[in-house]
């Protein structure tokens, strides 16, 4: 069996990439190959790459056939079909899925699988505005690019909708079984992805695998803005390097703080309405597909262009430009 996984971006791709990169002898031995196809470029140079983001690079970057990788791809599957081998990358859930599904032509569509965490609409859009904002990639304010991104989604929730987005799946891979996954930690194998992922595909992880992993905490507006700075001025390298440095204070570390208490509702539940058959087809046991988010006193009261929020960047641009020189 072979089973594409999707991503989507934000939902722990990395993560889980990483894990079954650095292990890929023990998880042999316990029936998953990771495929090389995809991770190794067609010179043969260079260590295998963490995911198979170099098909996605292809299709963006040029308009050469996939025939390649197709071949490639048939013949790995071929001399591993025993086993459950994988295939990720969190580009494949925006890129050309038509084209994407021609590297799985000659693969048979009762072999193949297709896998990808959903994550809650608003949750994604503050992950995807901070990664974004840390990458210096927001030209504007975050006023501006949240209220334009929600006018395009009111315009067009096909942006967002996972319906939608199972239909484009499911016309370009014809016969193939789709099983998504929620990304739930409280409802994860485990509470984290890895596990989640394997027991999802069948494959045992192997003896000495330390489930109880902490997860990163999440980067405030303002740390992920003042970032962005720092990328513009020096370069994405350099920024990176300083993110991976652990800062302990309270303005660097904060959820909940890109969309507005009365946004973030009305999103989750506009797209919700049209992801009701998605959420009766693959999980008719949730009375709704994300269960409300509670949030604190504090985060009910969360609003952007305020004077705390400007002091908030203030501080963290401080933090930040203060990392950039001790560096």
């Amino acid at each position: 069996m072979l089973w594409l996984h999707l991503g989507m971006p934000k939902t722990g791709t990395t993560a889980l990439q990483g894990y079954v990169q650095q292990n890929g002898a023990l998880l042999a031995d316990v029936g998953l190959r990771y495929m090389e196809t995809g991770r190794r470029r067609h010179e043969g140079q260079g260590r295998l790459a963490i995911s198979h983001n170099i098909i996605a690079f292809h299709m963006n970057q040029t308009n050469q056939p996939m025939d390649m990788f197709r071949e490639a791809m048939a013949i790995e599957y071929e001399a591993h079909r025993d086993q459950a081998c994988l295939v990720s990358s969190e580009m494949f859930y925006n890129c050309d899925l038509t084209k994407l599904a021609q590297v799985f032509a000659e693969i048979p569509s009762r072999e193949l699988r297709i896998t990808y965490y959903c994550r809650r609409y608003s949750d994604f859009l503050e992950a995807d505005y901070k990664q974004r904002a840390k990458n210096g990639r927001l030209g504007g304010s975050a006023t501006d690019y949240v209220r334009n991104l929600l006018d395009r989604i009111k315009a067009d929730p096909g942006i967002y909708s996972f319906s939608a987005k199972m239909d484009r799946i499911r016309q370009a891979f014809p016969g193939v079984a789709v099983s998504p996954l929620l990304y739930d930690r409280s409802q994860m194998v485990q509470g984290n992805v890895i596990d989640d992922f394997m027991s999802h595909i069948g494959v045992s992880l192997p003896d000495g695998w330390v489930a109880d992993r902490p997860s990163n905490p999440s980067q405030s507006r303002a740390a992920s803005e003042a970032f962005g700075i720092v990328t513009r001025a020096l370069g994405r390298q350099a920024s990176r390097r300083l993110r991976r440095r652990v800062v302990e204070e309270p303005v660097m570390i904060r959820r909940f703080d890109v969309l507005e208490p009365a946004e973030r509702a009305w999103l989750d539940e506009f797209v919700a309405r049209h992801d009701v058959p998605f959420q009766q087809e693959f999980f008719p046991e949730r009375p709704q597909l994300f269960a409300p988010v509670e949030l604190s006193e504090d985060d009910q009261k969360f609003r952007r262009d305020t004077a705390q929020e400007y002091d908030a960047l203030r501080r963290a641009s401080e933090i930040v430009f203060r990392m950039a020189l001790e560096n």
